[in-house]
């Protein structure tokens, strides 16, 4: 599964704060006054270096596979005049330091999912007419030649949709094995799905997206939408799976489905596509729970939030029965 970042990736915290000090002398010609380590996400380790009158942002990782894709695609999104940091320095020898590492401009603003419960409604329009406007620009490009996912190093490739969908699958089902996290019911959810929209899956073409639009990576500074992080991975598939993402995130959330709700009028959604947003949720939520337990990172836990499961599980049956 390519997204799926190996545990070798993680770093020492206490290791990296002597690395960090002297990354920050090498690349600066100073320590930084602070360093704050980054707790969302789970590929890479990601830390803020402040200086007197600026800061920059750290992303490391053992392993260039996990890092890679922001150097190769945000020319893409310049291109698409999509709002994104700059790299500033960047090393993947690991000759100096035994991880690679990216500094890139900061850009102002808290992960879309720390502050969506207090945004009003307008803000929550106008940032969904940004978001709206990003799945606009990348539907715009050229179909893609195959299904799968990209890094910046490597790219996997199917040829059928279902296909693809029955691997992830088998993905969630070998992750799944130890813990138990996932229950046969869920799994009968899962193929009832692939079943159903069959036809829709093997008739569906390759489009390019970007897919993690939801809780983190969408930056928000006052109230409003001011770019995008963390730009190492692209889809090759249904852009309908980016918004099923966000619904999955947000599915009974007062805030998140006004804004899920903004987004599929403004692109217009039939009554097909709808129900295939909830699909995607579906699996996402199927996906994730099937993660509990695997520690990638120092963000992440081997032990299993077991009510986070119950209420994923919980998700998934309510919005199964929505289509029914």
């Amino acid at each position: 599964m390519i997204k799926e970042s190996p545990f070798s990736s993680r770093l020492n915290h206490q290791m990296n704060q002597q690395y960090i000090q002297e990354i920050g002398k090498k690349e600066f010609g100073e320590v930084p006054i602070e360093i704050e380590r980054k707790t969302i996400g789970i590929c890479n380790e990601v830390y803020e270096l402040k200086y007197p009158t600026v800061s920059y942002i750290l992303r490391m990782n053992k392993e260039k596979e996990w890092i890679y894709g922001t150097h190769k695609f945000l020319p893409l999104f310049q291109i698409l005049q999509i709002k994104t940091p700059e790299i500033l320095s960047e090393d993947y020898s690991k000759t100096t330091f035994p991880f690679c590492y990216q500094i890139l401009s900061k850009i102002e603003g808290k992960d879309m999912g720390l502050v969506i419960d207090g945004l009003t409604p307008p803000e929550l329009e106008e940032i969904a007419k940004e978001i709206s406007s990003i799945l606009d620009k990348f539907n715009a490009l050229p179909a893609a030649p195959s299904f799968g996912g990209l890094t910046g190093l490597n790219e996997s490739h199917c040829d059928n949709y279902l296909e693809s969908l029955v691997e992830k699958k088998e993905d969630i089902l070998r992750r799944t094995a130890k813990t138990q996290v996932i229950n046969q019911d869920v799994i009968d959810i899962y193929d009832a799905l692939l079943s159903r929209y069959s036809d829709y899956f093997q008739n569906k073409r390759p489009t390019f997206y970007y897919d993690d639009l939801c809780t983190k990576n969408v930056m928000i500074h006052e109230g409003k939408f001011n770019g995008l992080v963390d730009l190492d991975f692209l889809l090759k598939g249904d852009y309908l799976e980016a918004i099923g993402r966000m619904k999955a995130c947000w599915h009974g959330q007062r805030a998140g489905e006004h804004y899920i709700g903004e987004i599929v009028k403004l692109q217009q959604l039939d009554q097909l596509q709808k129900e295939m947003v909830k699909v995607y949720a579906i699996f996402n939520l199927i996906g994730w729970t099937s993660e509990a337990g695997l520690q990638f990172n120092a963000n992440t836990s081997s032990e299993i939030n077991w009510a986070r499961v119950k209420d994923n599980q919980r998700k998934i049956l309510e919005i199964y029965t929505s289509i029914l």
